[in-house]
């Protein structure tokens, strides 16, 4: 989980249970720590080098700026998970939300009518050109 300061980190009661969890493990990051930060400095993709991925077993789900996701599905995809396994969840500008002005698509889709969370193998070549 990555925030820009601190007090941007929501439902910190769940990551303390998660934290606890045998089978769980947590990382935390900021962009502008406070002097009570513990955790991690940077942004997300700085975390993958300390956890360990088996590709095979991992899916991956995201939301957050679209510039974060493109870095981090590219991140993920250097490390063996295939694009099928890799979720985002996109912000579109929309207006009708019948897929008939146009304002959400993204090349054949429209994320009003088939998103907003999309498989990365189905818009990858769209998600990777910038400002579309």
């Amino acid at each position: 989980m990555g925030v820009k300061t601190p007090k941007d980190l929501l439902y910190r009661e769940r990551f303390r249970a998660w934290e606890r969890h045998p089978n769980t493990e947590v990382y935390l990051t900021v962009d502008h720590p406070d002097k009570a930060w513990k955790y991690n400095v940077g942004v997300v993709t700085n975390l993958f080098d300390q956890v360990e991925i088996d590709p095979r077993h991992s899916i991956a789900m995201m939301c957050g700026p679209e510039i974060m996701m493109r870095y981090t599905a590219r991140s993920l995809l250097s490390r063996g998970i295939a694009a099928d396994r890799i979720y985002v969840s996109l912000e579109r500008n929309m207006k009708c939300a019948i897929a008939f002005c146009g304002h959400c698509q993204l090349g054949p889709t429209f994320v009003c009518r088939e998103g907003p969370v999309y498989r990365y193998d189905r818009i990858q070549p769209w998600f990777e050109t910038r400002e579309i």
